[in-house]
C-alpha cells in the first residue's frame, strides 16, 4: 500500500505547519513539516467556505466543492513514503 505524504504551512488547520498521511482510505494529521522521500508537486490550497480551488504543478488548477465550512490558505508538498 502507498503511503501519500502531504507536508502543509500555513493558516486553517491545528497548526502552521502539518503533515497529512493517506495510507489506502485511512488518513491522520501530525503536527509537524515532514517531507516526502518522493516528490511529486507544490501546491496552493484555497479552502473558502464549501469551495476549494488547488494550483497544483501536477494537476493544474482544481476546483471543488466540501460538505463543511472552513477557512484554508496553505501551501503544500506532496509525495509519497515518509
Amino acid at each position: 500500500m502507498i503511503e501519500k505524504v502531504y507536508a502543509e504551512a500555513g493558516f486553517g488547520n491545528e497548526s502552521f505547519f502539518s503533515t497529512e498521511i493517506e495510507k489506502g482510505k485511512r488518513e491522520f494529521r501530525i503536527k509537524g513539516f515532514v517531507l516526502p522521500k518522493k516528490f511529486r508537486d507544490v501546491y496552493l490550497r484555497f479552502w473558502i467556505f464549501r469551495r476549494t480551488f488547488i494550483i497544483s504543478s501536477c494537476d493544474g488548477f482544481v476546483f471543488g466543492k466540501k460538505g463543511r465550512n472552513k477557512f484554508k490558505f496553505l501551501f503544500g508538498i506532496g509525495g509519497f513514503g515518509r
